[in-house]
């Protein structure tokens, strides 16, 4: 069904154009009377000169009548009558001039030329009655000045071919002229159409993003430019919604680009469909999305709409019989609220996005303080680029220690920076080493560390095991296993002195694909641990299928026994690792009452400051000196790699 507003313009801009060419056509009709007018004058004043007075006065009186007739009819709409007018009365006064003097008969050959003036004027159709008036013109002359019979059987019958077809002649030059500049036209419109289509089209490229649709980078700046200087008279608030979608670059890795594709060609739908009539849509690269929403009320009403962005982009999607989860961070700014700058809007609702990611809090307003964190955040990362090659990265140990014989069993590697004499706590730094997968190289030489440190610490007459931590990027790493084997082999240590922490939900991430690489590493004869347990989403069935020696607890199911906390999930652990056959450890244990609870439940192992935090290795050998040294030797190598295995 039509739209009655595209129908309504349709109309306006029809009735605009027929406008147009009204006007046009009656400023041709004018300017042909005026130019009528001007001949008859010069006319006038020639044959005056040339002393032919009564040709002279007949100009003069035709030309005054022309100008009666163009004063008379100024008002008037009827064009063309107003050109017919003038058209007799020049017929007239040409008739007239030709026959008040026999010498003036070659004024008869300004009808041909009134023929050019009219098509170029009027074009070719009114040009045509020019053309009739020369015929009738010419035999008339003929007949009054030599009479019926002697035109057409003397001579005279030359002198009228020669005017007719001068006037036949300049109509057809005039007709074929107006063909071939219609044909020109016509090929100079139909260039100027392919020119605006091509055009329009390299407009849309240029302004469209080419897989969803949604306007680009560079159209968003326009907008958002555009929004914010409409804004700013009325004082609206426009409120600016950046979106980064959770989980899509997993999607990538896993199911392929083309999938990729489709996740954020219906993410740009439901976008597209939920804002689209009232707000503007850009996608900026990758899986950022933009939304400028003009005349919010403010930021409770902001906060309502980030809300809703997320809870209508976080669920599971289904595509090409493939189904993922996908989530949103949201973060957004405020004009005038925050900034009057449209470049500072982006840069805001970044920040604020990259808040709500960091924080994991699904959407965020931008405050001011989370510039100082953002600046911050980069400045550490620049300075940690290189910082391996510059050696500034260094190794501390915390024991793990027998919870019924005191003796150290094993330490674990702990990863830590020293930058300008300040050394930077891992919170603040590891997260940037995963995210610029820095940690890979990291990893490497934290794992080659550990095995030298237990080859020194054999020297020494220790017997000790090692535990090095592993992220997430490591282990997904193709390489991973083939680090480890590189690094035992270069060292020369026992396989079962090193020890790998994992935490569960690596694991459960992709269980064939953990097992697989856990089998390879047990197979090398490396110990495997599960990290900070109680804190992921591994299940009972999951737990079976890793070849795993031992369960840590994490420190918080341990900090606030006995005072807030009964010990309820700890003491289940450990009856869950004794079922299972694994051996467990605790975590950040501080006091004798956490001693004496863990002790009390058969733990085996535990870690903490109640021993010592991490320190330098030779603070370890002092203390392997100190609880080691009374347990024999022999005791200590039987019991330095026990554990549960499956």
């Amino acid at each position: 069904m039509p739209n009655p507003i595209e129908q309504a313009d349709t109309v306006s801009r029809l009735h605009v154009e027929s406008n147009n060419a009204g006007e046009l056509r009656a400023q041709r009709v004018w300017r042909l009377v005026v130019v009528l007018w001007m001949t008859w004058l010069f006319f006038t004043c020639y044959l005056w000169s040339r002393s032919y007075e009564t040709a002279a006065w007949v100009c003069f009186l035709d030309s005054a009548l022309h100008l009666l007739i163009l004063v008379g009819s100024w008002r008037s709409r009827n064009y063309q009558l107003i050109m017919n007018l003038n058209l007799a009365a020049s017929a007239v006064g040409l008739f007239l001039v030709s026959i008040s003097d026999p010498a003036m008969g070659s004024t008869m050959l300004f009808f041909p030329v009134s023929i050019l003036v009219a098509s170029q004027l009027l074009g070719v159709r009114d040009a045509f009655s020019w053309l009739i008036v020369n015929i009738v013109a010419f035999v008339s002359y003929m007949v009054v000045v030599h009479g019926f019979w002697e035109t057409f059987t003397t001579s005279n019958v030359d002198e009228l071919v020669l005017l007719l077809g001068v006037a036949a002649c300049t109509f057809f030059c005039c007709h074929q002229g107006e063909a071939f500049y219609k044909e020109r036209t016509l090929n100079l419109f139909n260039l100027s159409e392919r020119l605006r289509k091509k055009g329009e089209t390299l407009h849309k490229l240029a302004t469209t993003d080419a897989l969803t649709g949604l306007i680009n980078r560079f159209q968003f700046q326009v907008r958002l430019k555009d929004a914010l200087n409409a804004a700013s008279p009325s004082g609206d608030r426009v409120a600016l919604f950046l979106i980064d979608m959770d989980g899509f670059k997993e999607i990538n890795d896993t199911l392929g680009h083309p999938i990729g594709d489709e996740a954020l060609i219906e993410i740009a739908s439901r976008l597209r469909n939920e804002f689209g009539d009232y707000a503007d849509v850009a996608r900026l690269g990758g899986d950022e999305f933009c939304i400028i929403y003009p005349r919010v009320l403010g930021e409770d009403q902001s906060e309502k709409i980030a809300e809703h962005i997320c809870s209508f982009l976080t669920h599971r999607y289904v595509l090409e019989d493939a189904e993922f989860p996908m989530g949103a961070s949201v973060g957004y700014a405020i004009f005038p609220d925050h900034t009057r700058s449209d470049h500072e809007m982006l840069s805001f609702a970044d920040t604020a996005m990259f808040h709500a990611k960091a924080k994991r809090l699904g959407h965020a307003c931008y405050r001011s303080e989370m510039t100082d964190r953002l600046v911050e955040y980069r400045s550490t990362q620049e300075r940690l680029s290189g910082a391996l090659e510059r050696g500034e990265f260094f190794i501390v140990y915390q024991p793990k220690v027998d919870l019924q014989t005191g003796v150290i069993r094993d330490v674990e590697a702990l990863l830590r920076w020293r930058y300008n004499g300040e050394v930077i706590p891992p919170y603040r730094f590891i997260s940037l080493l995963e995210q610029s997968r820095e940690i890979i190289p990291v990893s490497n030489w934290i794992a080659t560390q550990a095995c030298r440190q237990i080859a020194e610490w054999e020297l020494q007459g220790y017997k000790v095991g090692v535990s090095i931590n592993v992220s997430a990027v490591q282990f997904k790493d193709d390489e991973f296993c083939d680090m480890i084997a590189a690094a035992i082999n270069e060292v020369g240590i026992d396989p079962r002195s090193l020890e790998c922490e994992i935490t569960e939900g690596l694991l459960i991430d992709n269980v064939s694909e953990a097992v697989d690489k856990l089998v390879q590493i047990k197979e090398m004869g490396v110990r495997i641990s599960i990290d900070d347990f109680g804190t992921g989403y591994s299940s009972l069935a999951y737990l079976r299928q890793f070849p795993i020696d031992t369960l840590k607890i994490d420190r918080a199911f341990i900090k606030d026994i006995p005072h807030a906390d009964d010990g309820t999930i700890a003491s289940s652990i450990i009856v869950l690792s004794k079922a299972l056959g694994l051996n467990v450890i605790a975590e950040g244990v501080e006091t004798d009452e956490q001693i004496e609870f863990l002790k009390h439940h058969d733990c085996d192992e535990y870690q903490g400051y109640y021993m010592s935090p991490p320190v330098s290795p030779e603070e370890i050998s002092v203390l392997l000196e100190r609880h080691n040294s009374g347990a024999p030797r022999e005791s200590v190598d039987d019991e330095v790699f026990v554990g549960g295995s499956n």
